[in-house]
């Protein structure tokens, strides 16, 4: 069963493998609105948004078994 308004709805769409599609619908929907063209105008959610990057520190601690995601 899903949490509604409970903040999970990101790594729901994660978990489904539906992260670039949905947030870019939600995109085009938004920009449909009087303010969306200045706001959203050159968004775009592509697949490098998916995963957060790791940070750095890790990467160094791995000696070269970590690399950066993006």
């Amino acid at each position: 069963m899903e949490l509604g308004q409970e903040g999970h709805r990101y790594y729901d769409l994660q978990r489904w493998d539906k992260v670039v599609s949905e947030l870019n619908r939600i995109l085009a929907f938004e920009k449909t609105m009087p303010w969306g063209d200045l706001i959203y105008s050159g968004a775009v959610v592509g697949p490098e948004d998916v995963n957060y990057p790791i940070p750095q520190r890790q990467i160094d601690i791995s000696k070269g078994n970590l690399y950066q995601n993006r």
